[in-house]
């Protein structure tokens, strides 16, 4: 019995140590999205001209925003998909759920893998007041990775803006916006937020449907640096949500020097307007 309890004495205070840590990562990732929703309006005004946009923007604001839907203060929604780190890597399943201000920027992204049965790794993604963190744990307990910074700053705002397709109103109602028509079928977008700006450019289909997304700002770690790397993101299954047009699934790839590297591959299996809270 003496041999027993020295036994499980340790593997006790190990599982609470575990228990609470990631207890306490839930609580900071609700406070995080709390706080996200205590600051998004009712229904936002607009702050741009529609009739001065370019043609293309102006064709998916047509197709992805059905007439008399109002702003969307607050968007959330949740997701499956596969997820893998390095180029040669299996491909992971990865659920997870994201939180939007649908009038000025900020999110909050939470995800979840299992590498096996037995472990699993969280991660919190984040932009709040202007600053971006990158949270990685095991079982939400043991630190694998935070970034943060200016490079993670900029990465974080330019993930905003590729998202938006996802809330689409906030196409109308985001402040620091700056259009330019490319051609037909292009536009590029600067998004100035917290004295950073950011560019990436949208392709828009004859539909109306944005298709992709391309940016030479975010940055990618490598050996523990922040390194610029092209990166892009495709945008597909348009389905109509309470009167918007969204893209279901999305995947996005880094263009690296010996080829593309495709890592993130997401289904949206629910997303609401104006619910500010926590699923």
């Amino acid at each position: 019995m003496y041999i027993a309890l020295i036994v499980l004495i340790p593997v006790a205070g190990v599982l609470l140590y575990f228990y609470v840590q990631n207890h306490g990562m839930h609580s900071m990732i609700w406070n995080e999205v709390r706080e996200l929703a205590e600051g998004s309006p009712v229904e936002p005004e607009t702050v741009l001209d529609e009739s001065s946009l370019p043609a293309p923007l102006q064709r998916y604001l047509d197709f992805a925003v059905t007439e008399g839907r109002e702003n969307a203060g607050f968007a959330r929604l949740r997701h499956g998909g596969t997820f893998r780190l390095k180029p040669d890597a299996d491909w992971l399943p990865i659920r997870g759920e994201e939180y939007f201000h649908a009038s000025a920027p900020g999110f909050v992204w939470t995800g979840v893998v299992r590498p096996n049965p037995l472990a699993w790794v969280r991660a919190r993604d984040r932009y709040i007041g202007g600053r971006g963190e990158m949270l990685i744990r095991l079982r939400g307990a043991l630190t694998l990775g935070r970034s943060t910074g200016e490079e993670m700053n900029r990465s974080s705002l330019l993930r905003y803006l590729a998202e938006m397709p996802w809330f689409p109103t906030a196409f109308r109602t985001v402040e620091g916006l700056r259009w330019t028509e490319i051609d037909a079928h292009t536009v590029e977008a600067s998004l100035t937020h917290a004295g950073e700006t950011v560019t990436g450019r949208f392709t828009v289909s004859d539909a109306g449907e944005i298709t992709a997304f391309t940016s030479q700002d975010r940055f990618r770690d490598v050996d523990g640096q922040q390194v610029r790397t092209a990166w892009k993101g495709a945008y597909r299954n348009y389905r109509e949500v309470d009167g918007m047009r969204v893209p279901h699934d999305i995947e996005v790839t880094w263009e690296l020097e010996d080829g593309d590297f495709s890592y993130a591959r997401f289904q949206i299996t629910g997303i609401e307007f104006d619910v500010p809270a926590p699923y």
